[in-house]
């Protein structure tokens, strides 16, 4: 195996755990806001006494920048589009890593390269 083959396959990997990790802090979200719209109590002690907007709020940092460090390091993309890609996970969140992740076309296209 080349090293070339070696990189796809790593490249390939690593979407896939970045994709894994993005459905976690999805699912931490959608079970924030349902907890935030049907139990008040619940959500009280949650932020009061657990600090769980906190906790989602650094979890959600963290990840945000693992994907922008991921996308200046491991990608093989242009710098122009590297400097769009990172304002467009920083200002729309969760979003933002949504519409970065590549899907199998974008994949083909970027093992082109």
């Amino acid at each position: 195996m080349t090293k070339l083959q070696s990189e796809i396959i790593d490249l390939k990997s690593d979407l896939k755990k970045l994709r894994v990790l993005l459905i976690i802090l999805t699912l931490f979200h959608f079970v924030y806001l349902i907890v935030v719209f049907t139990d008040p109590k619940l959500w009280l002690k949650l932020d009061y006494d657990y600090k769980a907007n906190w906790l989602i709020l650094g979890l959600h940092l963290i990840v945000a920048g693992i994907f922008i460090w991921f996308n200046w390091k491991k990608m093989p993309i242009p710098r122009k589009t590297k400097s769009n890609n990172t304002f467009l996970i920083l200002f729309l969140g969760i979003i933002g890593m949504w519409l970065w992740i590549p899907n199998k076309r974008e994949m083909k296209k970027l093992l082109k390269l």
